[in-house]
């Protein structure tokens, strides 16, 4: 263990690179959280954009959520890839910001997060030599990259937790039912498997879920239906279970096993 913390130590780092782009990306997501739930475009006999100080401190309210959540969601994908003898880096695709934006925008945000379809950034792995030492040193193989990507989503089911308890402590408050809602989109949209396309015949890094995507599509499909479920629970009953969520994934994916065989 001592020496798990000494590789932390060592090559756990945000690079001022990565924390821009994730401001970034956050930047956007909060945007379109926020035309969304505040309705930012009012659509009379003309378009017009109303701005009033409630819609302005719940952008800057949720760019901060969401951007503790993603570096949250980034900072534990470092610490297992460093256990694995991985750096991950963050990166965004600034096409894939702009054009979730456009669509946002062209949709008046009455279309929630339509930008989901659009990967905005991903992680890229680089094996380290000398984090494997003793280990199998060389090569990346697809069960390392799903536990690394996998750590992603858990990263906001962790988030959601301890929201979930400030919801009922402060007798179910929106604007914390709003940012649980932020960080279970992000958690589905995580788990969709986008690739990041630069050029018709490039692929450069992917979304976590098809990072799992990959390796199995028995465990993909097992991960997908328990945060969708964790998700529908959560917005139609305020039932913060994952244990539920799982167990409810399991039997789904046993009786579409079954029925397929």
């Amino acid at each position: 263990m001592y020496g798990y913390w000494s590789s932390v130590k060592t090559n756990y780092s945000f690079s001022k690179d990565e924390l821009k782009e994730l401001f970034i990306t956050s930047l956007a997501f909060a945007f379109m959280l926020t035309i969304y739930y505040e309705n930012v475009f009012v659509i009379t006999g003309d378009i017009r954009i109303q701005l009033s100080d409630k819609s302005i401190y719940f952008f800057i309210l949720s760019l901060l959520a969401v951007f503790v959540a993603m570096y949250f969601h980034v900072a534990l994908q470092k610490l297992i890839g460093i256990k694995l003898g991985y750096k991950v880096t963050y990166m965004y695709w600034l096409n894939g910001i702009l054009i979730g934006l456009f669509l946002s925008v062209l949709t008046f945000g009455k279309i929630p997060l339509i930008s989901l379809f659009i990967l905005p950034g991903a992680v890229t792995l680089k094996h380290v030599s000398t984090l494997r030492l003793g280990k199998f040193m060389f090569g990346m193989n697809a069960k390392d990259i799903a536990r690394i990507s996998l750590a992603g989503p858990i990263a906001h089911v962790l988030i959601v937790t301890v929201l979930g308890s400030l919801y009922f402590m402060t007798n179910k408050n929106p604007m914390i039912g709003r940012l649980i809602t932020a960080n279970l989109l992000l958690m589905i949209y995580s788990m969709l498997p986008i690739p990041k396309l630069d050029m018709p015949t490039k692929i450069d890094s992917a979304s976590d879920g098809l990072g799992v995507f990959f390796y199995s599509r028995t465990v993909y499909l097992l991960c997908a239906i328990t945060a969708l479920v964790y998700a529908v629970l959560i917005w139609s009953a305020s039932i913060f279970s994952f244990s539920l969520a799982l167990l409810l994934g399991i039997v789904t994916v046993g009786i579409f096993s079954a029925t397929m065989s």
